[in-house]
């Protein structure tokens, strides 16, 4: 491990699996505060050449967006005489503070301007006002000029404006990220060359993804946009579905921006004076705890016993949270009327309570809607997208590249131009919405902690760069785990696994900077039920990528997480993990919802249908044709059943099994008088590793 002080002040360990990082020990008070300071007189002790001493650290800055300010995070900062800290929603647990304090009383200069809602462009001029001769920067740039805020808005939290319209600001986000983040990232930071000391030392802390992928529990089960009912009365859509399928949108654009930045960081690193580096805790919130929402274990609470870990603040997405009194009310001509009331102001007697998760009776919602003000309508486009979201000229250009790149310069990075914009949150809101709300899907305490902790241990590598000497890691103990183990559902085809991984690892590019933690993932069989992926990931300081040493740790995980029970007759796969000293290695299944238990033989039906001149088939499957959409399997054998004689050919996986327990349907036309000698024996679908118990359907067919 790395030393500890000369103290005996010895910092807890997190046990990370891609990154070895200091955390702040905690006290009862203030569990994410440090417990202990070391007395400066024993610190000034430590040899200037330990770099996890931080005795080299007297000035000490950070700027940034939300993430460095830690909205909600803690008690906010600021009053009548810090205004500045009090409306830019800086908090006493956000990561900068809770760095200062392991720090301690060597600081003698804390620069903090970092400001909720702070697109590059306002950051680049927090770099420029910085004074100068700081020892150590850190700071969280970029997100919201991926409009982020909006997307979390219009894509989530009131999700009330379509499919098109989140799509819309996902697209934008995916545009800005392609033409102007990196370009304004790097402004900032040649902006901190002349604002750092010869010897500085800069950490870039990126971003998380927020969401688990596993299962549908968060569209399904919990109620992800307030208001919920409000908008249920006034007769509008409902809000979107938080689908697996939206999750990993969302989390996609996180990782290209984590990869932005922790390229420009990479880039910039050979034009400026001083020492700079990536701090990537993306992996703790997935790999070392059980922080990102949407997890299985969460029960939709917050905060949650059941998901102690978790490392952002969300909203209360219980299925059944609003709930409003019924009352009977009596009308003039003496009938009794049932109403809700969601106000307070209904008398009459409580004759029970409407749970917001079931929809009113129509009297119900006359009733209230005469009680509540309309909402505006929206001003949809062709396309069903609102047009608020079109606001900026970089939107509506014809090649927002250009533009943005006409409009940087050595001195202002380009304004990203989203849709929300200068408001960080709700339009007509913006700065005056209640960090209560603002802090919604940004770092917890726990969140802040862990920032802390990655960007602590960046800082102590970067500065044994500075002093010349090697960065001392603690080991990382191996881990194999088989996810069927872990309660996952997902299977898929041994033969299809085991042929994929070899082409997987012969194909993977590491990047060519081994100080530079990377993630590589190869999708196989998309949108099929045995679609499954291969991934590997390293620590920043993983040793080069050696092709046998994947093919072995694959082929290992394939082969012995399917616990050769008699049960699987099948051989299913089921996919799992093993982490070898500086990589990891993953087996991940990605359809979770094929029959359960697992199927044990294959089955299906068949069904013919004469027409004179031609016959049509449709035939359903399960467990075989699973990967190739019937053109390696059912296909080439009807084909050399029938010489070549189907037309009309369709094939579809169905997203989940039918009421059946069918997984796809496929449907051709073929000659007349085939049936007895290709389907009705069961000669086509035994050929094509299936099973159709033969063909029914008119007998000439």
């Amino acid at each position: 491990m790395r030393p500890s002080s000369a103290s005996g002040f010895t910092p807890l360990l997190l046990a990370v699996d891609f990154a070895v990082a200091h955390v702040i020990p905690r006290n009862a008070s203030s569990p994410y505060l440090p417990s202990v300071m070391v007395p400066q007189e024993l610190r000034r002790r430590d040899s200037i050449e330990d770099p996890t001493a931080f005795t080299w650290v007297q000035r000490f800055a950070a700027i940034g967006d939300s993430y460095t300010a830690g909205v909600g995070s803690g008690a906010r900062l600021g009053g009548l005489f810090d205004l500045g800290s009090w409306w830019c929603s800086r908090y006493d647990q956000s990561y900068p503070v809770l760095m200062k304090e392991f720090v301690g009383s060597e600081i003698e200069d804390f620069q903090y301007p970092a400001c909720f809602g702070d697109q590059t462009g306002k950051i680049y001029d927090q770099a420029v006002a910085l004074k100068d001769n700081i020892d150590l920067l850190t700071l969280t740039a970029g997100g919201n000029d991926l409009c982020l805020s909006d997307i979390i808005k219009s894509c989530v939290v009131l999700a009330y404006d379509g499919e098109a319209t989140c799509n819309a600001i996902l697209d934008k986000a995916q545009e800005n990220l392609d033409s102007i983040v990196k370009d304004n990232v790097k402004q900032i930071l040649k902006a901190l060359d002349s604002k750092m000391a010869k010897d500085g030392v800069v950490v870039y802390n990126g971003y998380a993804r927020f969401f688990n992928e596993e299962n549908e529990d968060c569209a399904t089960k919990q109620d992800w946009a307030p208001f919920y009912w409000y908008r249920y009365l006034q007769d509008k859509p409902g809000p979107l579905p938080l689908t697996v399928d939206r999750r990993k949108k969302f989390n996609k654009l996180t990782t290209a921006l984590n990869d932005a930045l922790r390229d420009v960081v990479h880039n910039v690193a050979d034009e400026v004076k001083y020492k700079i580096g990536f701090a990537n805790w993306d992996l703790w919130g997935i790999d070392g705890v059980s922080g990102q929402m949407c997890d299985p274990s969460s029960s939709g609470t917050y905060p949650d016993d059941k998901q102690p870990d978790l490392l952002f603040f969300k909203p209360d997405t219980r299925k059944s949270l609003w709930r409003f009194p019924l009352k009977k009310k009596r009308s003039a001509d003496g009938d009794d009327t049932v109403i809700v009331d969601v106000d307070g102001t209904v008398d009459g007697e409580v004759v029970g309570e409407w749970d917001t998760s079931v929809p009113p009776t129509q009297e119900q919602r006359e009733a209230i809607r005469a009680t509540l003000p309309p909402l505006p309508e929206k001003d949809l486009d062709a396309n069903g997208v609102d047009r608020a979201v079109y606001r900026s000229s970089l939107w509506n250009s014809a090649n927002p590249a250009a533009e943005a790149l006409h409009a940087l310069d050595a001195r202002a990075p380009a304004a990203p131009g989203c849709p929300g914009d200068p408001y960080p949150y709700l339009p007509n809101v913006g700065w005056f919405l209640p960090d209560y709300f603002g802090r919604i899907f940004h770092p917890n305490e726990a969140g802040h902690n862990a920032i802390a902790s990655f960007a602590l241990s960046r800082a102590i590598d970067l500065r044994a760069e500075v002093l010349g000497l090697d960065p001392q890691v603690c080991t990382v103990t191996d881990e194999f785990k088989c996810w069927q183990k872990e309660g996952r559902r997902g299977y898929a085809s041994s033969d299809r696994l085991n042929e994929n991984y070899k082409k997987y690892c012969e194909g993977v590019k590491a990047p060519g900077d081994g100080q530079t933690a990377w993630k590589n993932s190869g999708p196989f069989h998309e949108g099929t039920p045995d679609e499954h992926e291969f991934v590997v990931e390293t620590t920043e300081h993983a040793s080069e990528f050696n092709k046998d040493e994947c093919l072995e740790s694959m082929e290992r995980i394939i082969n012995s997480c399917d616990g050769n029970d008699p049960e699987n007759p099948m051989n299913w796969k089921f996919g799992g993990t093993w982490k070898r000293g500086e990589y990891r290695y993953s087996v991940n299944i990605k359809r979770d919802n094929r029959p359960w238990p697992p199927i044990k033989k294959t089955y299906g039906s068949c069904d013919g249908s004469y027409h004179f001149v031609y016959s049509d088939y449709t035939i359903y499957g399960a467990g075989w044709s699973g990967s190739d959409y019937g053109q390696d399997s059912l296909l080439p054998k009807a084909k050399g059943c029938l010489g070549e004689g189907v037309t009309k050919w369709k094939f579809d996986y169905f997203d989940k099994p039918d009421d059946k327990g069918m997984e796809w349907k496929s449907t051709f036309r073929t000659p007349i008088f085939v049936n007895n000698r290709c389907f009705k024996n069961n000669k086509v679908a035994f050929g094509a590793g299936g099973f159709t118990d033969g063909c029914g359907g008119s007998g000439w067919a």
